[in-house]
């Protein structure tokens, strides 16, 4: 057990573990800067694996009949989705609301004509998300409806979605 953990658990979260992180970042708002990183390799077609730390996902666009992992669109989904159950636990530990369940469901619009580089004015981008959420707990449903309302305002990979992003290509060409 590190220096940081109490062994108390509430929503499956370590509640000391919580504490410490909190009051190191209050002490020094440095230290809730992160670098994230992911490396993704071709396999071929339209298939990839990428890497995360020390998991591997298979990536790939179901161009015929084969289904070799799921779509990028999907990944990005799956992302706001898993941001959004840490928010909720994390959320919930830190104000004392006991979840007995947390389950969202997303679906995404998006338009392929200009990836297919097909002439057209529309972005190659999702357009709409809805977002089911579900959440069980014997907290009021105003004290559920406040927690919603702090998580979809502080969920990064909310925000990466509904604000621009500065990226920052480096193409290198060869080995």
């Amino acid at each position: 057990m590190s220096k940081f953990n109490s062994g108390v658990l509430f929503n499956g979260i370590d509640l000391g573990f919580i504490g410490s992180m909190v009051d190191r970042v209050k002490q020094d708002p440095e230290k809730a800067k992160r670098t994230l990183k992911t490396s993704t390799v071709w396999l071929g077609g339209t298939r990839s694996e990428t890497t995360i730390r020390d998991f591997k996902y298979i990536i790939d666009e179901p161009w015929g009949n084969e289904q070799g992992g799921a779509q990028p669109g999907e990944i990005v989904l799956a992302a706001l989705g898993s941001c959004l159950v840490v928010g909720y636990s994390f959320d919930g530990a830190l104000h004392g609301i006991p979840l007995k369940k947390i389950e969202i469901e997303i679906e995404g619009d998006s338009n392929g004509i200009a990836f297919m580089q097909i002439p057209t004015d529309i972005m190659p981008n999702l357009t709409t998300a809805r977002i089911k959420v579900c959440l069980e707990s014997d907290a009021s449903k105003e004290v559920l409806e406040e927690m919603h309302k702090r998580v979809i305002s502080i969920s990064p990979v909310s925000s990466t979605l509904t604000n621009v992003v500065n990226l920052e290509f480096d193409l290198k060409i060869g080995t």
